[in-house]
């Protein structure tokens, strides 16, 4: 039995407004970024699963591996690339206004990447994303935080569910 969850306030657009305005936390910005760059964390994936569990919704160790899944192929062939490359351009000053145009592309690719993953969740069965009587932002990040590299430390984990849950 599938679930739909993308009615009412429950959409991308909703989420990807919540995403964005978290960067104005420059405690958090700096956390997911660290974890990006010392993890390969998705910086994207660990806000959806932050904002999941804020809206109350557990999201089990199987519809995490969907939704990676379903990120992979749109990650490492066009948020990647696209990042690397700008990246490689920032102290390169006659490319500046190439790499605010890679920017602004990055920017519409990750929104990609949340439709993506909204549309995952949209075909999980009811069992995998569930329900719960309040927040489960810390189980979900958990649930992510286990496909890094390198452990992360429950303390870090509980760190950052706690500047997701501001």
């Amino acid at each position: 039995m599938s679930i739909r969850v993308m009615s009412g306030v429950f959409n991308v657009d909703t989420f990807w407004t919540w995403a964005v305005a978290q960067w104005s936390d420059s405690i958090l910005a700096a956390e997911m970024m660290a974890l990006q760059e010392e993890h390969d964390c998705v910086v994207l994936e660990l806000l959806l699963m932050g904002w999941l569990g804020r809206q109350h919704w557990a999201v089990s160790q199987g519809a995490h591996r969907q939704l990676a899944n379903t990120a992979s192929p749109w990650l490492n062939g066009v948020v990647i690339p696209l990042r690397r490359t700008r990246r490689s351009w920032r102290e390169i000053d006659d490319l500046e206004s190439q790499r605010q145009q890679l920017q602004s592309l990055e920017l519409k690719a990750e929104y990609a990447l949340a439709e993506l993953y909204f549309g995952a969740l949209s075909h999980l069965d009811s069992s995998e994303l569930v329900q719960a009587e309040g927040p489960t932002v810390i189980e979900n990040l958990h649930i992510a935080l286990t496909r890094a590299h390198a452990t992360i430390t429950p303390e870090r984990i509980l760190g950052l569910g706690a500047l997701l849950l501001k």
